[in-house]
């Protein structure tokens, strides 16, 4: 018997809710009876009942509607510029301007081909060296191409989304993050308590030929699958080149990239 350990290290607070939410949502409590690990199961699930409104409220503290509004403008106004650079360098008349969009163009793609997908924080960075570009090494560029106030409201709305990112940060309740913290690691500590649980019994049903060894198959091919779809996706997400852990294999730390 094999459950698949989930890359927990790589789980930011919201990937983990939601994982183990669904985890109970395969192991249901009456399977978790049949089972014989309801006792296990109802622990992490009123672990997770408490955890779930704290991470919905420190959640909805971060992204706040001025912070997500700044945000879907400054995309805007970086799309934008992006595609307008794009279509003068392939498409313009003037040679001198067509030139001009390409080299803009060509900078920024160095810096990734969606940069308005990436994490706030990153986004932010990305865009502040992009504009340095334009400002600088560009800006002759940019002054020909008739682009200068287009800059510089970038820069004022990825200005303002920083500095209201921060100020959102500050007014972070230190003792709420560090309840959410305690929960997360109370959370996974139960979790693999309840998965090892679950293995052992597992195993013992198939090898004696117990009547609910079908039921153990069949919840830990749900599980599997689940958990194989949540690894695959944090890994896309952070682009970690770490191998797919081995069933049984626990490594998991109490870290936390969100």
């Amino acid at each position: 018997m094999k459950i698949t350990t989930p890359i927990f290290e790589k789980y930011r607070k919201g990937d983990l809710v939601q994982y183990i939410n669904n985890v109970l949502e395969v192991l249901t409590e009456e399977r978790a009876t049949t089972l014989q690990v309801q006792s296990h199961r109802a622990a992490l699930a009123t672990t997770m009942a408490g955890f779930t409104p704290n991470w919905q409220q420190s959640k909805g503290s971060e992204l706040t509607p001025q912070i997500a509004e700044l945000d879907a403008q400054r995309d805007a106004s970086f799309v934008g510029l992006k595609l307008t650079v794009t279509a003068w360098a392939s498409n313009h008349y003037n040679e001198a301007l067509k030139n001009a969009a390409f080299l803009i163009a060509d900078k920024i793609a160095t810096y990734g081909s969606d940069v308005q997908l990436l994490r706030y924080q990153e986004e932010t960075a990305t865009l502040y060296a992009i504009i340095n570009d334009l400002e600088t090494d560009l800006a002759a560029e940019v002054a020909l191409l008739g682009l200068t106030e287009w800059v510089a409201h970038l820069k004022e709305l990825n200005n303002s989304f920083n500095e209201k990112y921060v100020l959102r940060a500050q007014d972070l309740s230190t003792e709420q993050e560090g309840l959410i913290a305690e929960m997360r690691l109370r959370a996974i500590t139960e979790f693999k308590v309840l998965k090892e649980l679950f293995i052992a019994r597992g195993t013992i049903a198939m090898e004696d030929e117990q009547a609910n060894a079908a039921l153990f198959t069949t919840v830990a091919n749900e599980w599997n699958t689940l958990t194989d779809q949540y690894n695959a996706a944090v890994l896309r997400n952070t682009n970690s080149s770490t191998e797919t852990p081995t069933a049984d294999s626990d490594t998991d730390t109490n870290t936390d990239t969100n």
